[in-house]
C-alpha cells in the first residue's frame, strides 16, 4: 500500500497493511535540503523541496506542513525574527500590541496571501507555494496537511501568552472582537490553501489544555472561532485535523467545537487516566495521532528506546486501526535524522497487522 492509502484506511478505523508513521519531521527538513533556517521560513519553494526531499530520504507516509508557528502573525503585522540557525520567533521585545487598548487599534483584517507583513513577504502565500510543491512531488503516494495556527495561538504571537491569557479574564470583550478579525484572516488562508486540495487541513489549539486554561474558558473565547474554522475547512471537501501538544488536552471540548476526524496528542487527555483509557474512549471517534516524546526518545533517546517505545506504543493503540504513529509534537529541529528513520523502521518491525 501507498501511504496514501494507508492513512485512508485508517480514517476509517479499518487495518490497513500496517500503522501508518508521520514523523512531524517538519523545521528539521531544512536540514536534509542544506538550507538555512531563515531561507526554509521565508521561501516556500524552498520549504517545499526541504518537504519533498525529506519524505523521500525518511520514507514515512505524510507530512504535516508546518514551518513554524508565527505565519498567521506575521502577516498580521507581528515583528518576527528570522534566524539562521533556529525556529522563527515573534520579536517579544516588540509585540503588535503593546496593551489591552491596541487589540482594536492593531489587529487589522488582511487579505490572506495578498497582505505582507513587516519583512515584505506574505507567509501565507509562501506557505501556499510549499503546499502545491508538496502536493505535485509526493501527493498522490503520501498524505498531505495543511497546518494553521489558532486564533488564540496566533493572537498569543502578537501579544504574548502570559499577557494573553491575563486579557482573557479582564479584558475579554477586546480579546474577542480581536479573534473574530484573526479568524476571518484564517478563514481567507485556508480558502487558498484548499484550492491545491490537500488531503487535510490541522489547526493547533494549544491552549485548549489543563496547563494553561480551564476548558470552561476555553470553550467560551477560542471555542466558537475554531467551530467557525473547523465548519469552514469541511465545506471545502477536506478533512479536518487538531493538534494539541499541551498537558491535560481538553478531547471532549474541542471534539464538541470541532468534531476532528483525528487529534494529534502528546500527553493523556483530560477525561481519561491512561493512554489505553483514551484508546477505548476516544478511539472509535477520532484517529489517535501521537505520542512519541520528541526530546526522550527523538533527541536525547538510543535507538533501542525508539524502538521499544514504539512497539509499547503500537501495541497498545494500534489494534482495530485508527491509529496513527507519530511524535507528540514536532520533530526536534536539531534531532537525529535517523530517529526519524528509526520509526519507519518500528512500524515495518512492530506495526504488520494483525498486531499481537
Amino acid at each position: 500500500m501507498t501511504g496514501l492509502e494507508r492513512v485512508v484506511k485508517t480514517l476509517q478505523h479499518e487495518e490497513p497493511d500496517r500503522v501508518p508513521v508521520c514523523t512531524l519531521f517538519c523545521g528539521a527538513c531544512h536540514r536534509v535540503y542544506g538550507c538555512r533556517f531563515d531561507e526554509f521560513s521565508m521561501d516556500g519553494e524552498i520549504a517545499g523541496n526541504a518537504f519533498s526531499q525529506a519524505t523521500e530520504l525518511i520514507g514515512h507516509d505524510g507530512n504535516v506542513l508546518l514551518v513554524d508557528l508565527t505565519v498567521e502573525a506575521h502577516d498580521f503585522g507581528q515583528d518576527t525574527q528570522f534566524l539562521l540557525n533556529d525556529t522563527t520567533r515573534p520579536n517579544y521585545e516588540n509585540p503588535l500590541v503593546a496593551s489591552p487598548d491596541e487589540y482594536a487599534t492593531k489587529v487589522k483584517p488582511i487579505v490572506a496571501c495578498k497582505t505582507k507583513g513587516p519583512s515584505g513577504i506574505s507567509r501565507m502565500a509562501e506557505m501556499v507555494k510549499t503546499l502545491d510543491i508538496v502536493m505535485n512531488n509526493t501527493g498522490n503516494d503520501k498524505a498531505v496537511v495543511a497546518f494553521i495556527y489558532g486564533p488564540l495561538g496566533t493572537l498569543a504571537m502578537m501579544r504574548g501568552a502570559e499577557k494573553l491569557f491575563a486579557d482573557c479574564v479582564r479584558h475579554r470583550e477586546e480579546v474577542l472582537k480581536a479573534l473574530d478579525v484573526i479568524t476571518d484572516g484564517i478563514i481567507d488562508y485556508v480558502r487558498e490553501l484548499c484550492k491545491l486540495s490537500p488531503h487535510g487541513v490541522c489547526i493547533d489549539t494549544l491552549f485548549a489544555s489543563q496547563c494553561i486554561m480551564s476548558a470552561k474558558m476555553w470553550t467560551g473565547i477560542e471555542g466558537p472561532f475554531a467551530k467557525k474554522i473547523a465548519e469552514f475547512t469541511k465545506s471545502q471537501g477536506t478533512t479536518f485535523w487538531v493538534h494539541n501538544c499541551g498537558n491535560g488536552v481538553y478531547f471532549d471540548a474541542q471534539y464538541e467545537a470541532m468534531e476532528p476526524i483525528g487529534i494529534s496528542y502528546a500527553y493523556v487527555p483530560s477525561d481519561c487516566e491512561s493512554f489505553e483509557d483514551m484508546k477505548k474512549k476516544w478511539g472509535d471517534k477520532v484517529v489517535l495521532f501521537g505520542h512519541m516524546n520528541p526530546a526522550e526518545r527523538l533527541f536525547l533517546g538510543s535507538k533501542d528506546e525508539l524502538m521499544e517505545e514504539s512497539r509499547h506504543e503500537i501495541k497498545m493503540l494500534g489494534k482495530g486501526g485508527g491509529y496513527i504513529h507519530a511524535p507528540g509534537c514536532e520533530f526536534p529541529p536539531n534531532g537525529s535524522i535517523l530517529r526519524a528513520m528509526g520509526m519507519v523502521e518500528a512500524v515495518e518491525s512492530y506495526g504488520r497487522y494483525p498486531i499481537v
